[in-house]
């Protein structure tokens, strides 16, 4: 008896990690994310400025990545709140970036913040990824002039968001399916869920304080690209331990496969250009099928960002090797930061959605 109820637990687990919304893909969005991607990458590359083109192509996804399909309500305003967090993002991270306490203080702060807009619900949880994730890596890449770096990430922002809004420009919802609410509703719910919801609260703070404990780890080892194991952390950390462990099975698979994508790619080839080309493929593909599958979402995500940082700059197949050593350090960190910090208490008590 036991052993089919472990059974049938593991099946239901499977059949969580793996499922796949049936949904259309709108390869309208798939273009306008490649785009997003691509224009700043090939452009950097042509006027050899590549740094500025990777700061621009991580503005340009991150908007894309946070404007909703055409289902959703002001698509225009959520791209704009995905904009403004990129500059406030880079500014931050570029001002904290020579100090260690300052950069670990500001990772508390910027992600328990946005965090919070997991009170909406997906969408909400999926755009303060976005931005934290922003800041994270570039508050870990070499520095670059604040003005330059800003005026970068704010042009790849704003094309990104003109494309994804000519995109979306199409049918609206039918009557009586479901769309994303309005950010004015969004904004104006979020802190009174929060003030009603200790286990959001506790999600927020439990998300600032291990993401910050591994920047200052990372910094203090000085371990190149450590970076990855801080997103690893804030990609995972979900409200309650059961949703975290299935965050920690779909991280690991997925960026597994996303890895290998990479490591061919990068040992095939160091040609910037074909790397630039490949990442602005993979971003299709990731935007083709972000509304389906989080597992598959990961695993295209991985070697879009992977192969926008080599164009820039050229590890070879080792950036592979490190990517997937601190998935699995930031997998364990965030599944023990799941248990120690409030994890008992919460998982009777699911947050909104």
């Amino acid at each position: 008896m036991g052993s089919r109820g472990e059974r049938d637990r593991a099946e239901r687990i499977v059949e969580e990690v793996f499922r796949v919304d049936e949904r259309e893909i709108d390869w309208s969005i798939a273009i306008a994310g490649m785009l997003a991607v691509a224009l700043p990458l090939l452009i950097g590359l042509a006027v050899g400025e590549p740094t500025l083109g990777l700061l621009a192509a991580l503005g340009g996804l991150n908007v894309a990545f946070i404007v909703p399909g055409r289902e959703a309500s002001d698509r225009w305003a959520w791209g704009l709140l995905g904009l403004v967090g990129s500059v406030l993002a880079i500014t931050i991270s570029d001002i904290t970036q020579p100090s260690i306490a300052a950069s670990v203080i500001a990772t508390l702060l910027w992600t328990s913040a946005w965090s919070t807009l997991r009170v909406v619900g997906k969408h909400g949880a999926l755009a303060g990824f976005a931005t934290g994730a922003v800041f994270i890596i570039t508050n870990g890449l070499p520095a670059q002039p604040l003005g330059l770096a800003v005026a970068a990430i704010s042009v790849g922002g704003v094309a990104a968001l003109v494309w994804m809004l000519i995109a979306g420009g199409g049918p609206t919802p039918k009557q009586g399916e479901k769309t994303w609410p309005g950010i004015g509703t969004t904004l104006s719910t979020a802190w009174s869920r929060l003030a009603i919801s200790p286990v959001l609260r506790h999600h927020a703070l439990r998300i600032g304080l291990t993401t910050a404990a591994s920047v200052l780890a990372y910094r203090l080892l000085d371990l190149p690209f450590g970076y990855w194991i801080t997103v690893t952390i804030l990609t995972i950390l979900q409200p309650d331990p059961h949703a975290s462990r299935i965050r920690s099975i779909q991280r690991s698979t997925g960026t597994l496969i996303g890895i290998i994508v990479a490591a061919i790619v990068v040992y095939l080839t160091d040609d910037p250009w074909v790397l630039a080309i490949t990442a602005s493929l993979t971003a299709m593909g990731l935007f083709a099928t972000r509304e389906r599958s989080y597992h598959w979402l990961v695993m295209l995500i991985t070697p879009t960002v992977l192969l926008m940082i080599s164009s820039t700059f050229y590890r070879g197949v080792e950036i592979t090797g490190y990517r997937l050593l601190y998935t699995v350090i930031g997998i364990l960190i965030a599944l023990a930061s799941t248990w120690l910090l409030w994890g008992g208490d919460e998982i009777s008590k699911p947050p909104p959605h």
